[in-house]
């Protein structure tokens, strides 16, 4: 978009952009559309470019003024004093409460360094209560459990990080305990409550250099709750399961387009052993996967989920590795705390809530879902 004369990004009107200041500092227009009624997910800044927002059903763009690069160096200079030493390696990630709002930004160089860009995701300053999410009962449920393991699966920017915050924040409101969070950044700060909450970082300047890592200190700091926020790879696995044999309550996120696939990387991850297989079929306490789609009017997200709570038959597939029959399984059970992302589509779609062309992109299962369409 060097050139937004030819762009095809629709530009907000006077109306919708709320009196947008054009010509305030970068941070103020930031501020300004944190705190606008405008739904948005990401502010995306190029320099030479105007503002984007992304919205649910695409890009806009602000206003036709371009970002310069002046502007860019005086907002970096405000979240990360060191920021062109960091940037010079990569990409880096900062979390801050910028006045009136919580926001991460990722900040990078792009064109061989010659131009800068950021993607800011905002927060709430505290989590969404959890009956407001979206999910079903059986899914709030996991909030109740006092051990075991949890998986939050879903593609990214599907809105697991919001669902964890809010387990989190219903268990620090109902019972006494010490939760951790390991999280790359910290991005919803958890209110202490009845728990008492530590949340500690990820990174070369953070609190803990690695996932694993924070797991492993995890069990020496008497956890009642541990939340993962991401499983990546070998290691994490196995100390997220171990952590959740060891007695408390483990909430791990990972990327996965669905409940089997998710459940097929972690025992991938895990060695594939039979001994590993066994292990996780009788730690595991459930699975949540989900997916975020725009409204039909395009003004809002609705939330779309796939929950698996492990009964004797899905402990004994889970057992043996069969992850391949979990698909039926799940399509033909009337077990408590099962249904399919399908069921969740179905039920939006009666509503007249989402198009049938997004919630084809968001189902787990197209076969079924061609039969059920």
């Amino acid at each position: 978009m060097e050139n937004h004369q030819s762009s095809q990004i629709r530009t907000l009107s006077y109306v919708e952009n709320e009196d947008h200041p054009v010509f305030g500092t970068l941070v103020e227009q930031i501020l300004h559309l944190l705190n606008s009624r405008l739904i948005f997910s990401d502010i995306i800044i190029h320099q030479n470019s105007p503002l984007m927002l992304r919205q649910p059903k695409g890009l806009v763009a602000v206003t036709d003024s371009p970002i310069t690069k002046e502007e860019l160096e005086e907002f970096f200079e405000v979240i990360e004093p060191n920021w062109s030493e960091r940037i010079a390696d990569r990409a880096f990630d900062r979390s801050i409460d910028l006045h009136t709002a919580r926001i991460r930004a990722n900040c990078f160089t792009f064109q061989g360094k010659k131009r800068l860009g950021c993607v800011i995701r905002r927060f709430p300053k505290e989590p969404v209560a959890l009956a407001e999410l979206g999910l079903h009962r059986d899914e709030q449920e996991f909030a109740k459990l006092t051990s075991g393991l949890v998986l939050i699966i879903g593609d990214t920017c599907q809105g697991k990080s919001t669902t964890i915050a809010s387990m989190l924040d219903e268990i620090n409101k109902q019972r006494s305990g010490h939760i951790i969070t390991i999280e790359d950044p910290v991005e919803t700060l958890i209110p202490q409550r009845k728990c008492i909450v530590t949340q500690r970082e990820v990174g070369v300047d953070g609190d803990v250099e690695s996932y694993y890592l924070g797991a492993l200190d995890a069990l020496r700091e008497r956890p009642d709750v541990i939340v993962i926020g991401e499983i990546r790879d070998a290691q994490t696995a196995q100390e997220a399961l171990a952590l959740a044999e060891s007695g408390p309550l483990v909430l791990a996120s990972l990327h996965a387009r669905s409940t089997e696939l998710g459940l097929q990387k972690m025992i991938r991850l895990l060695g594939n052993s039979e001994a590993q297989s066994q292990a996780l079929a009788y730690a595991l306490r459930g699975v949540l996967c989900q997916a975020l789609l725009p409204s039909s009017e395009g003004n809002r997200y609705y939330l779309a989920t796939e929950c698996l709570t492990p009964g004797p038959a899905l402990t004994r597939m889970l057992e043996t590795g069969n992850i391949s029959g979990i698909r039926a399984h799940m399509n033909s059970t009337t077990d408590a705390g099962c249904h399919t992302m399908n069921a969740s589509l179905e039920a939006l779609l009666s509503g007249h809530k989402i198009s049938v062309d997004d919630a084809r992109n968001a189902t787990t299962d197209r076969l079924g879902f061609a039969d059920m369409v």
